[in-house]
């Protein structure tokens, strides 16, 4: 059994992860998802193996799994629960070999995925990235 955690969010990183988890209608699961200690690769996939089967099976509800987008949802909820395990692993590493993992979300980027349809440019939305890849080799935050 997995023990409580308090868990403090730092945006926007902890705020979709938290947004995300939260549209899982499994409460078991999303529990899981929240408590650091229970995070684990294993869990990751078999949610994601779940949710495959049940599309395949076509037993998949709504009231289970996120209702809108409920596929990118999925994915980025396991990007996200990757990139969590990730930090946690790699968190204590000895100086000189420390691995710094970041994970942002570039907003909603006018591309084909979009339609074509929104206002930040592809270059707009790199920003991110490129800042936080040039970010001096020192943790700003742990969520």
């Amino acid at each position: 059994m997995c023990s409580a955690v308090v868990l403090t969010f730092t945006l926007p990183f902890d705020f979709f992860y938290l947004l995300f988890c939260q549209r899982i209608g499994d409460a078991s699961l999303r529990d899981r998802l929240l408590k650091d200690d229970c995070l684990s690769e294993q869990l990751i996939d078999e949610m994601i193996t779940k949710f495959l089967e049940q599309v395949k099976q076509g037993t998949w509800s709504s009231n289970e799994w996120p209702q809108m987008y409920t596929d990118y949802s999925i994915s980025k909820l396991a990007v996200n629960a990757y990139t969590r395990l990730m930090v946690r692993r790699l968190w204590d590493q000895p100086e000189g070999q420390k691995i710094y993992v970041n994970c942002f979300c570039p907003g909603w980027v006018k591309t084909a995925m979009t339609g074509w349809e929104r206002n930040i440019s592809a270059e707009e939305g790199a920003d991110t990235g490129v800042w936080l890849a040039l970010l001096p080799q020192e943790p700003t935050t742990n969520g």
